[in-house]
């Protein structure tokens, strides 16, 4: 099963430069998107596998990327404990990446399940003492899974585009992101909208206080870094 990695930008909005890029990964044919390839992995049992030849190939950018510019890459709960922390594979590539740790944003998504959360918790501490940085990624709501995680100190928060879409006449999602730039006041965390791919959109986003935002609007996924 062959994979790539494509790159799409996280934009400052108010200074109109690019804070970093978020790494993708994508298959070939049926296997083209993430969720397609890792369902397929849990089923035969190679995610971590396949969760850290994705990283590694997203991870080759670093050299290109310049000092400042940051880089979002997703990872799973189970690669987080099982190779980053007692595998010798995860440890090496983290090695290797050790330069860089301040610029690497690891993703976690906030659709964990529950029993997750316990490897989450270990990854993410195992993570910040080696100076990493952590997102919890697709945040579509507000609950108790949200608040443990929020207690891990993120970083980042990413507010999935369900909650961007739309927004114009719902006044529950304009609510709901209300309140998410709320927590993240209160919790220190910074906030990215997923998913912006219209001018309207943008302005909400600007508008609710959000400092970051990707999305077509500003640049599809692409094999190589934009220019800043």
């Amino acid at each position: 099963m062959l994979i790539h990695t494509l790159y799409q930008p996280i934009i400052h909005i108010s200074k109109g430069k690019i804070l970093g890029y978020e790494a993708l990964t994508r298959g070939r044919g049926k296997w083209e998107l993430p969720e397609n390839l890792f369902r397929r992995s849990y089923e035969e049992g190679f995610t971590t596998a396949l969760d850290l030849t994705c990283i590694e190939q997203a991870l080759q950018i670093l050299p290109r990327l310049g000092s400042k510019k940051l880089l979002f890459v997703n990872v799973e709960p189970a690669t987080l404990c099982h190779a980053f922390i007692k595998g010798r594979e995860g440890e090496l590539l983290l090695r290797k990446a050790t330069r860089h740790a301040r610029q690497i944003i690891f993703e976690l998504t906030e659709g964990m399940k529950g029993r997750d959360f316990p490897l989450l918790k270990k990854g993410v501490s195992f993570l910040k003492k080696k100076y990493f940085r952590f997102a919890i990624d697709d945040v579509a709501g507000i609950g108790s899974k949200l608040f443990r995680l929020l207690a891990l100190r993120p970083d980042f928060l990413k507010i999935d585009i369900s909650l961007v879409r739309g927004f114009g006449k719902n006044r529950f999602q304009q609510g709901l992101v209300a309140r998410l730039v709320a927590l993240g006041q209160r919790y220190g965390t910074l906030l990215i909208a997923e998913g912006v791919e219209r001018k309207s959109e943008l302005a909400f986003v600007r508008r609710m206080g959000i400092p970051y935002a990707q999305g077509f609007y500003f640049s599809r996924p692409k094999p190589y870094l934009d220019t800043p």
